[in-house]
């Protein structure tokens, strides 16, 4: 706008040029231009014009230089800025001579206001615009990756969940795509969770320690049961170094070993197994297996056979022995006879105990050994034990008392088991004691319960033995029992007959000064 102003004044200034330089009647001129708006003539001096306040306004601010070059602008001139232009005539005339031309940039300004006011409102239209094309794009584009970044994050910590899909765009098929990939990991996730409980279920449930090694010999993964062998295999320093060389070379030589060792009292069997792929070691498997009872069981049932063996030699011995005796009449008298018949049954009534004992066991081992419990009457067994019992103790010198304390003593449980029970109980007592000592059984109720304490006063057993007794084929030392001697089964057919009744059975014995048995059996049951 500028630019047009300033042409208009340079067509204005040439045309008043021309009035000026085309009349030589000075007068003449100026009244012909004096007519004219915003124009001023400058003559020696003088201002000549129609002396408005902005044409001496102007004509004051030119004379005290207040512009440069032939255009130029004043501002705040009666609160509005003009463009000026000067033509200087001095060099067609004998005296000083300008014309001078301005125009009011009052309406410029305003239109340039107007202009800008357009612009900021354009721009403030456009920034909305802008504005709501970026929060559409970050609806549509950013917002979604941003779901799709912190649910990435979520899926890293093992909190999976499943995006809402808004669009069919690449962001929508973006998003379908995660979670389907999400999904997939959730369910393999899931999947190996379920094989890794299953597995630690398997290798818990087993009695065999599991334990991995890698090939540093470090410690990967091991079962319920190998935490506890590795434990007490760290509690021996010599053989757990020992067992770290052995996997070493098992991971150097890669071939699968087996071997056994003692460590104090336990007996463990070790298998190696190297673990390999593509003839490239990961590691080794070791399965430790606690053999302790089976070498102890083995070496009972070694002695038990010997000790069987021996046991049914001496009586074969004698009663072959003594047949040849009186079928060869060696003997003729008949206190003789009769004495060596009294030795022969004697014996063959211990070989049958010893037989009866083993087909209890046998019987008990696999289960067909039944049981018949019903009501019985306890006191009715007690009178019958104690009328086969009075005689031998009186023999022996042994007192015998029974105490039932007026208890209820009907009651379930099997009549022949806990006679035999019971039977077994009173022949250990008697074993154990010498003449002048007691044997007592004493009967009690507690509650529901009924408690039977089978006492003497006798030899008693050592500690050592107490945890014991009750082991299948184990014998205390016979040297200090009287009469007959044991096969080392007795105890452990009357705790499996207890058992069998959900009952219980204990120890108590002073070395020296007598031992009791005690039981306790439901008085309601059944068989178990």
């Amino acid at each position: 706008m500028l630019n047009s102003t300033e042409a208009l004044l340079e067509e204005e200034i040439s045309r008043a040029e021309e009035i000026v330089l085309s009349r030589h009647d000075n007068q003449d001129f100026d009244s012909t231009l004096l007519r004219e708006d915003n124009l001023i003539i400058y003559r020696d001096g003088q201002m000549i014009s129609q002396q408005s306040s902005t044409d001496r306004e102007i004509f004051s601010r030119i004379i005290e230089g207040g512009g440069e070059g032939n255009t130029f602008l004043l501002d705040d001139i009666g609160g509005h800025d003009y463009m000026v232009r000067v033509s200087n005539l001095s060099g067609f005339f004998d005296e000083d001579m300008a014309i001078i031309k301005y125009r009011d940039l009052e309406d410029i300004n305003e239109s340039m206001t107007a202009v800008t006011m357009i612009i900021l409102a354009s721009g403030f239209v456009l920034f909305l615009i802008t504005t709501s094309f970026a929060f559409f794009l970050i609806n549509r584009i950013t917002r979604p990756l941003i779901n799709l970044k912190n649910a990435a994050f979520r899926t890293a910590k093992g909190k999976y969940n499943t995006i809402e899909t808004k669009s069919r765009d690449e962001i929508g098929e973006l998003t379908l795509a995660f979670n389907k990939m999400n999904n997939d990991i959730q369910n393999n996730i899931e999947q190996i969770e379920h094989e890794k409980n299953l597995r630690e279920q398997i290798f818990t449930s087993i009695n065999e320690g599991v334990l991995y090694f890698d090939r540093e010999v470090k410690l990967i993964y091991s079962n319920q049961k190998g935490n506890l062998l590795y434990d007490y295999l760290k509690s021996q320093p010599d053989t757990f170094e020992h067992f770290h060389n052995d996997i070493r070379e098992i991971a150097q030589y890669r071939r699968p070993a087996v071997e056994r060792v003692e460590i104090k009292d336990r007996h463990m069997q070790f298998s190696y197994t190297p673990v390999e792929q593509d003839h490239e070691l990961f590691g080794v498997i070791l399965l430790i297996r606690d053999i302790t009872e089976e070498v102890n069981t083995e070496k009972m049932r070694s002695e038990f056979i010997a000790n069987v063996s021996h046991e049914l030699k001496t009586p074969m011995v004698m009663l072959s022995g003594y047949s040849e005796a009186l079928i060869d009449d060696i003997v003729t008298g008949p206190d003789e006879i009769k004495e060596m018949a009294g030795i022969i049954k004697d014996e063959s009534d211990r070989m049958n105990t010893m037989v009866n004992e083993l087909i209890t066991i046998a019987r008990m081992d696999t289960g067909s050994d039944f049981f018949n419990i019903d009501e019985n009457d306890f006191g009715d067994l007690l009178e019958k034990l104690a009328a086969r019992f009075r005689h031998e103790m009186q023999e022996n010198g042994i007192s015998f008392t029974v105490d039932t304390h007026d208890s209820n003593l009907l009651f379930n449980f099997d009549y022949d088991k806990i006679n035999q029970v019971l039977t077994n109980l009173l022949d250990n007592a008697i074993r154990y004691t010498s003449e002048g000592d007691g044997i007592k059984i004493d009967v009690t109720e507690a509650g529901r319960f009924a408690i039977i304490e089978v006492s003497d006063t006798g030899a008693g057993i050592l500690p050592e033995h107490q945890e014991r007794v009750f082991e299948r084929f184990y014998k205390v030392d016979e040297s200090r029992t009287r009469g007959k001697h044991g096969t080392g089964l007795g105890l452990y057919i009357v705790r499996s007959i207890i058992h069998r009744h959900n009952g219980t059975i204990e120890l108590e014995s002073e070395f020296g000064s007598g031992t009791t048995f005690r039981i306790v059996l439901p008085k309601t049951n059944e068989e178990r």
